[in-house]
C-alpha cells in the first residue's frame, strides 16, 4: 500500500512539473503577441507626396576600349628580314616601310617556276601538234586534258611568285602605332603567319555587346557616360556610333555589338586598348512628370498599386498606371496628384 502512494505521488510531481512548463511557454508566447500587436499599431507609417521631376531610363552594358583601325600585316610568304624601319612602341607615318624581306631566292624561285611553264608549255603545243586533225579517244582526251591542267599550274605558280617578290615590303596603311612586331633585328627568317600589328589610337572606340532582348531600345546618336575600370572617378561623355546589323554568340546568348568613339571625348594618351568599363546609355528623358520612389510600388496579376493616406497612420492600397521606370523613380500616368500622400517603405 506504501508503494502505491509513493508510486502515485511521483507521477503527481512529474506531471505537475510538465504543467508548469507547459503554462510558463504560453505565458511567454502571450506576451510576445500582445507586444507584437502594440508595436504593430504604434509604427508610424512614412508618407510622401509625389513630386514633378524629370525622369531619365537609361542602360547599363559592359565592354572594353578598341580601335575601329588596326591592322595585321603579313608577308605573302616567308622570308629573311633585311630592313626593318620601326621597332614595337615607335609612332609610323601612313606608307611608312614597316620591313623588307630578302627577294633575292624568291627571284630564284621565280625564275625556276618559269622554266616549268616553258618546259610544259611546249609539252602541251607538241601534244597539240600531234593531235591536230585528228579524232581523239577517250584517254587521248584525258591526256590531253591534264597536260592543259598541269600547264595552267606552272602559269599560277609563276603569278604567285611574283606576287610574293612584289610584297617583300611592308608598307603602314594609315598613320598610328606599330604595337606588336614579330622580330627586333634584321637577319631573322620569318615565316608567313608572323605579323606585324598597327594601330590608329585617333580611331579608338568603345565596343560592348547589347543583349537582344534590348537591342530594340538602342539607335545611333543615342548619348552614353561611360567609366573605365581604370579611372573609376572620370566619367567620358560619348554617343552611340555604330550598331551591328548581324548579332554575335557570347556566353549568355544572342547579342549585338554597339561603338562609341572615343577619339573626341578624352585624352587617348590615358587609353589602352583592351581597358574595361561600364556605359550608360540614355534611352528616353522625360521632363517635368510626375513621379514615385520605386520602392513604393508594388506589382500583382499584372497590374500596379501603392498605398494612400486615408487617415492619421492609415492607408489604403490603390491601383495606378506607370510610365518611365527606373531603379529609384517612376513616372505616374494615372491614379494619383501631387496632393496625394503615398506609404514609402523604410529602406
Amino acid at each position: 500500500m506504501k508503494n502505491i502512494f509513493s508510486s502515485t505521488l511521483n507521477q503527481m510531481k512529474k506531471r505537475w512539473k510538465l504543467s508548469s512548463i507547459i503554462a510558463v511557454v504560453v505565458i511567454l508566447i502571450l506576451v510576445f503577441v500582445v507586444r507584437s500587436n502594440a508595436t504593430k499599431n504604434n509604427l508610424q507609417l512614412k508618407f510622401e507626396h509625389p513630386v514633378k521631376n524629370s525622369i531619365t531610363k537609361t542602360l547599363e552594358i559592359s565592354g572594353h576600349v578598341d580601335a575601329k583601325q588596326k591592322a595585321r600585316l603579313r608577308f605573302a610568304a616567308g622570308g629573311k628580314v633585311v630592313y626593318l624601319g620601326a621597332q614595337e612602341g615607335d609612332i609610323v607615318k601612313k606608307w611608312q616601310t614597316i620591313a623588307s624581306i630578302d627577294a633575292a631566292s624568291l627571284a630564284k624561285t621565280l625564275q625556276k617556276d618559269l622554266n616549268l611553264y616553258m618546259k610544259e608549255r611546249w609539252d602541251w603545243e607538241t601534244t597539240t601538234d600531234n593531235n591536230k586533225g585528228q579524232s581523239l579517244d577517250t584517254v587521248e582526251q584525258r591526256t590531253v586534258d591534264k597536260e592543259q591542267w598541269d600547264l595552267n599550274n606552272t602559269v599560277i605558280d609563276v603569278e604567285i611568285q611574283d606576287i610574293a617578290i612584289k610584297n617583300t615590303t611592308i608598307y603602314t596603311p594609315f598613320e598610328g602605332i606599330l604595337t606588336s612586331s614579330p622580330t627586333t633585328v634584321t637577319g631573322v627568317q620569318l615565316l608567313a603567319s608572323d605579323y606585324f600589328e598597327i594601330v590608329n589610337p585617333n580611331s579608338l572606340i568603345f565596343r560592348a555587346a547589347v543583349d537582344e532582348s534590348d537591342i530594340s531600345f538602342i539607335s545611333e546618336g543615342q548619348t552614353a557616360n561611360l567609366v573605365l575600370d581604370s579611372y573609376p572617378n572620370e566619367i567620358i561623355s560619348t554617343t552611340v556610333s555604330y550598331v551591328s546589323f548581324v548579332s554575335t554568340e557570347t556566353s549568355s546568348g544572342t547579342a549585338f555589338i554597339i561603338e562609341f568613339p572615343l577619339n573626341e571625348t578624352t585624352n587617348s594618351n590615358l587609353l589602352r586598348i583592351g581597358m574595361n568599363g561600364d556605359i550608360n546609355i540614355v534611352l528616353e528623358t522625360k521632363n517635368n512628370v510626375l513621379t514615385i520612389p520605386t520602392i513604393s510600388i508594388t506589382q500583382r496579376e499584372n497590374k500596379i498599386f501603392v498605398n494612400v493616406k486615408t487617415g492619421e497612420n492609415q492607408s489604403e492600397e490603390k491601383e495606378i498606371k506607370i510610365g518611365l521606370e527606373t531603379d529609384d523613380t517612376v513616372e505616374v500616368l494615372e491614379g494619383l496628384s501631387e496632393s496625394d500622400e503615398i506609404v514609402v517603405p523604410e529602406q
